[in-house]
């Protein structure tokens, strides 16, 4: 991000929000730290302007049936009610349909672009499973993120090694069928977790 790109009123924003809070920038030799912050979360936030559904716009015909699984792309992203990151893997299992099928990096990609907002984890899982399942059309969707909330363990020295883990999932892959069952342990298989939410 060039300096010209940084938005002046997000830096101004900041400067005030710190004398707010009784930081003084220039006894603390932070004058150039609003500038950082605002060019940072113009970076952490520019997923707003990109459409994750965009990826699939030119599918992969193949003769495959089977089921497609893309486990572990990691993402980092920020959570809207505190504004602390939160971070983990997302895991991803899709059964084509009509051998229609995307290339393994517009998974990571719609992952990054829907990271780079202000997010709920639930949110964002329900958001990837519908732009594939929107824009791919397949026979079925699961998607599961795994992820620490530093909102939650930076202040709760209980739950410093707590994660969340949340689920959406459609068609033949709907959670409570034996194909939902069979795609979550292939996806999990090796994943340890001690707070589950499935949704």
């Amino acid at each position: 991000m060039n300096k010209q790109d940084v938005n002046e009123k997000a830096i101004q924003a900041m400067a005030q929000f710190l004398d707010a809070l009784g930081v003084d920038i220039k006894a603390l030799g932070m004058e150039k730290t609003p500038y950082r912050v605002a060019e940072a979360f113009g970076q952490f936030f520019s997923g707003l302007t990109e459409n994750p559904d965009a990826e699939w716009e030119n599918p992969i015909r193949t003769q495959t049936n089977g089921l497609v699984a893309v486990r572990n792309i990691r993402f980092h992203s920020m959570c809207e009610h505190h504004l602390l990151p939160f971070f983990g893997t997302v895991h991803i299992a899709y059964y084509p349909k009509h051998g229609c099928i995307a290339g393994f990096g517009h998974f990571v990609q719609a992952v990054d672009i829907l990271a780079r907002r202000p997010q709920l984890q639930e949110r964002l899982t329900e958001q990837l499973c519908q732009s594939i399942n929107t824009g791919l059309q397949p026979e079925g969707v699961l998607v599961i993120v795994q992820a620490t909330h530093l909102c939650l363990t930076m202040r709760n020295t209980l739950a410093s090694d707590s994660n969340i883990i949340t689920a959406s999932s459609c068609g033949c892959l709907a959670a409570g069928t034996e194909a939902y069952k069979e795609a979550w342990d292939m996806l999990m298989a090796g994943q340890h977790s001690d707070a589950v939410q499935k949704g």
